[in-house]
């Protein structure tokens, strides 16, 4: 059989990768807003490229939960509710705590050091003036947890956090390196989940953990109603 159409490349998945990204900066910057209908043509002429990344990127962004179909209607940014959100951190202790609890005592160097260095990427991103650092910032505070849930040993755990996209949700409330305070709490919160997990001291990083996602959330939803309000 003849091939029907050449391999996907490296530059193709880097391209759709690039069009995710942006889209989610836009919307991180509320240059998308909740509610608002996605034109896939549209946004292939505004980023003068074919439609088949832009699908791609709607799809990945459905998937995690940021764009809802409305069936002929087209695409929409999802609106979010401080309940939502709650709800959505709920299962996100439930997930990281369990992993903790787990997993803490035999966690892998390897793994403590991963996080470190994506802690450290975080830290590094809070301190740039770039407002486009944000959508970084936040995939570094999603590379830093979901390897804290991999301690768990569980892929099933592992994906269906995958599947939650807090921190992408997070990133629409306007939880960046520019939010007041945000950084440097999410950064000395870091650092104490590592400390007890360098230790082995599973009941320290339980704490940590979820002194951690309480603050988070409190976080979150404090921006998400800041953006109500705006």
């Amino acid at each position: 059989m003849q091939t029907l159409a050449p391999p996907i490349r490296d530059d193709f998945r880097r391209l759709s990768e690039h069009v995710y990204t942006i889209i989610l900066q836009a919307i991180a910057d509320h240059r998308i807003r909740p509610g608002e209908r996605l034109v896939l043509d549209e946004l292939a002429a505004q980023l003068n490229v074919s439609r088949t990344p832009i699908r791609d990127a709607l799809s990945r962004l459905t998937a995690e939960g940021l764009v809802q179909p409305r069936g002929r209607r087209g695409l929409y940014m999802t609106s979010l509710s401080a309940k939502e959100l709650t709800n959505l951190y709920e299962l996100r202790r439930m997930c990281e705590l369990f992993a903790v609890e787990k997993g803490a005592a035999s966690a892998p160097s390897e793994i403590i050091d991963q996080m470190e260095a994506a802690a450290e990427g975080f830290a590094r991103l809070a301190r740039s003036d770039d407002l486009s650092a944000r959508v970084s910032y936040t995939l570094k505070d999603r590379e830093f947890h979901r390897l804290l849930v991999s301690l768990g040993r569980n892929p099933a755990l592992s994906e269906f956090f995958e599947r939650l996209s807090i921190h992408t949700h997070s990133l629409r409330a306007g939880l960046g390196p520019d939010a007041p305070g945000v950084p440097r709490a999410n950064q000395l919160e870091h650092a104490a989940i590592l400390k007890a997990l360098r230790e082995r001291d599973t009941a320290a990083a339980v704490e940590a953990t979820r002194t951690h996602l309480i603050n988070a959330e409190r976080r979150a939803v404090g921006a998400l109603d800041l953006e109500a309000i705006r």
